[in-house]
């Protein structure tokens, strides 16, 4: 079924009353095995999260619209990878630009290379220093070392500062606080999928370890998309067609917990990443292949002083190294293009390398108290990041940031709870920046709240947008293509306004109603932007155009979303959303093109039909953008635009099927199938004025595996 573009109200009602996936929750405590609908929604609502004043508090009294997803959810799901995952929140949309590309974004501003989503794992960021976006088939965490996600809907710089921007991503990994274990899990499907991990614990009087390992290959030699513009080749082509698009990703992490006293104790995390990836970087380039390699080192020290006074001193360590062609040679664009009119992909005449290292020192310190009874909580810090880049597409360069922050939750009168937060950071680059959020939640009764959130927040310009250097030749037009940082970018600022209605109707059905208003402001438009800061023409006739990173445009977007879970039964859960929104003047920044669904509808279910076997479902209907939002400058509504002409609404459905034999205790035997409705269709496009659009077909995918613990 395809939407159109604007739904009747009896549509709207029918969806309104059927989903929400925005409350998908369970305590710590409870076991994977368990079932949700053994908790009631009192519970749900009452578990403990980090992410929304980073401390513990409970859900229900979050002062910041707040999202979770738990291990038991990720488990039941089948799924392999974290953005699919993320998918099934309302907020969350997911660009599929490659097997080994994905992209992730909050409330629509959806683009290739997605600059505006901090992303962090145990509190410690995986935005990347470098390039300002984020990796996530790189990250150094496999699907089955995380215990829950919980995601920040909308800007949360007083939280985390600088590039938390249209929200935040918290990975919390798994301790080594659980009891004695081995889980092993082999997964193969379709398109060479390939996924393996293996997982330990111990724990001792007063310790406990842990450590993983996982490896993953997926080839996408079956998912290029041709177009018919120019270049009349695969606009995604791999220029080995047997190599794989993802291939050998290894992920390694080891923690351990020291706690001799109940006063206080230590956490120490290592983890690693390393393999190859297959990355479309910019329309207009071909996809090269990536070769990176990250390790980390995370320590954390928690003291009690009191029953109301604990300190946390963080510090973390990474490094990120990456090699990479960028472009092909001319001798291979050439074989793939002899037969045809010519091409106009960027390539170079001699074999270059890029090999380039990012290394991040990152300590903070903080203070988190309760006063006043409890009636108030509070969080008082300071953090030092210090980040150094050698070699590579960029020039070396550093850049050091240093911050303090403080968040306050307080309660008063019959049910009204007041949050206040706000940071300062002060870059060595950019100055000094502030974020704020400010809420006022009032209790209408035991089941039902309103909240109302003011918040600011920025996006600090990365290292590649202000100080890449490169120079790419474009045959067949004797043309040369010089990219430059630009080092006198500003910072992007977004304001927004959030109000969240909950209701509860009887003891198994929750209702959670939002609008937000977001202003955008000095938004960043890619290099390939058309603003020239030089134009040459040599002696030998050869035109050489420079151009840079630019602040563009100022831009805004309403949006509205309802959510529902209803625990139907003991063995049946079943949630859903629907969710509008509508950008104004996102896509009038030249040089990106903004993906922001209309609308979008989610619904799924998790039912354990017999004692064995379960089924887990989740449908998706994405909208298109409004094609109102792809005026570009002085090119009307009607006139010719690809991206405008080619979108399309499609439909998702993933079946997950377990079955966990009683005679074999800790087996679970899975079987997925993803894109259920379609046999093939085509997700992300972006317009490109020389390629005419790029794209990725997404078929219908079939992988099947089998996890043990034990």
């Amino acid at each position: 079924m395809h939407f159109k573009k604007k739904l009747n109200p009896i549509m709207l009602g029918i969806m309104i009353a059927l989903g929400s996936c925005s409350l998908s929750v369970v305590a710590d405590e409870m076991d994977d095995d368990a079932e949700m609908g053994n908790m009631s929604l009192s519970d749900l609502m009452n578990i403990e999260i980090v992410s929304a004043t980073r401390s513990e508090s409970k859900l229900s009294e979050s002062p910041v619209p707040i999202s979770v997803i738990t291990a038991k959810d990720i488990a039941d799901s089948g799924l392999d990878n974290i953005p699919d995952i993320l998918a099934r929140l309302p907020e969350i949309d997911v660009l599929h630009i490659g097997r080994s590309q994905t992209e992730v974004s909050l409330r629509g501003k959806g683009i290739n290379f997605n600059r505006r989503l901090l992303v962090l794992i145990d509190g410690r960021t995986e935005y990347n220093d470098l390039f300002g976006v984020t990796l996530w088939h790189a990250f150094p965490i496999s699907m089955d070392d995380i215990e829950r996600i919980e995601v920040v809907r909308g800007p949360a710089s007083a939280l985390f500062g600088a590039n938390a921007y249209s929200g935040v991503i918290n990975i919390i990994s798994k301790q080594a606080d659980g009891e004695n274990g081995i889980l092993l899990r082999g997964q193969f499907g379709e398109y060479n999928n390939q996924y393996t991990s293996a997982s330990i614990d111990a724990k001792g009087k007063s310790s406990s370890f842990r450590a993983s390992y996982s490896r993953q290959v997926a080839d996408s030699t079956q998912t290029n998309v041709p177009f018919s513009g120019f270049n009349r080749i695969d606009s995604t082509v791999n220029f080995t067609p047997d190599d794989p698009s993802l291939e050998g990703m290894e992920r390694a992490n080891a923690s351990i917990i020291y706690h001799d006293s109940p006063d206080w104790n230590f956490h120490l995390n290592a983890g690693m990443s390393d393999g190859s990836l297959e990355l479309f970087q910019q329309p207009g380039l071909p996809r090269e292949k990536w070769d990176i390699r990250s390790h980390n080192l995370h320590g954390l020290l928690n003291y009690s002083f009191s029953d109301t006074t604990t300190m946390q001193f963080n510090i973390y360590k990474n490094s990120f190294k990456y090699q990479t062609p960028l472009v092909p040679l001319r001798s291979e664009q050439e074989l793939l293009t002899s037969d045809q009119n010519g091409f106009f992909f960027p390539v170079r005449d001699q074999e270059a390398m890029f090999s380039g290292t990012v290394d991040t020192f990152d300590y903070s310190l903080q203070f988190v108290g309760k006063a006043f009874d409890e009636q108030m909580a509070w969080v008082l810090g300071a953090e030092r990041r210090e980040v150094e880049n050698t070699g590579g597409i960029v020039q070396d360069s550093e850049r050091d940031i240093s911050s303090v922050f403080g968040n306050f939750t307080y309660r008063f009168g019959d049910g009204w709870i007041a949050g206040f937060g706000i940071r300062k950071d002060k870059d060595s680059i950019t100055g000094g920046d502030i974020g704020y959020n400010a809420s006022l939640q009032y209790a209408l009764n035991e089941t039902d709240s309103l909240r109302v959130t003011s918040r600011k927040a920025f996006r600090a310009p990365s290292l590649f947008e202000l100080f890449s250097s490169i120079d790419l030749p474009v045959p067949n037009q004797n043309q040369q293509v010089n990219f430059r940082g630009n080092t006198n970018l500003e910072v992007e600022t977004i304001e927004s306004i959030d109000i969240t209605y909950t209701a509860q109707f009887g003891e198994n059905i929750q209702a959670t109603f939002e609008y937000f208003h977001e202003e955008y402001a000095q938004i960043i438009g890619n290099p390939d932007s058309g603003i020239l800061d030089e134009v040459e023409i040599t002696d030998e006739g050869l035109f050489i155009s420079t151009t840079s990173f630019q602040n563009l445009a100022d831009a805004q977007s309403d949006g509205f979303q309802a959510s529902l879970i209803w625990l139907a039964m003991d063995n049946l859960k079943v949630y859903g959303s629907y969710r509008w929104i509508a950008p104004k003047d996102l896509n009038s920044v030249a040089g990106e093109t903004f993906f922001t669904p209309e609308q979008t509808f989610k619904v799924g279910a998790n039912w354990t039909l017999f004692e064995n076997f379960s089924i887990d479902m989740l449908f998706q209907q994405i909208g298109k953008t409004d094609d109102s939002e792809f005026v570009r400058g002085d090119v009307s509504p009607g006139g010719p635009n690809f991206t405008k002409a080619n979108q399309v609404d499609y439909n998702n459905l993933n079946l997950s099927l377990h079955y966990r034999p009683g005679w074999w205790e800790g087996l679970d035997i899975y079987l997925v199938v993803d894109n259920v409705l379609n046999d093939k269709h085509v997700e992300y496009y972006e317009y490109d004025q020389i390629l005419n659009g790029v794209g990725e077909l997404d078929a219908r995918t079939i992988w099947g595996g089998v996890t043990w613990k034990f």
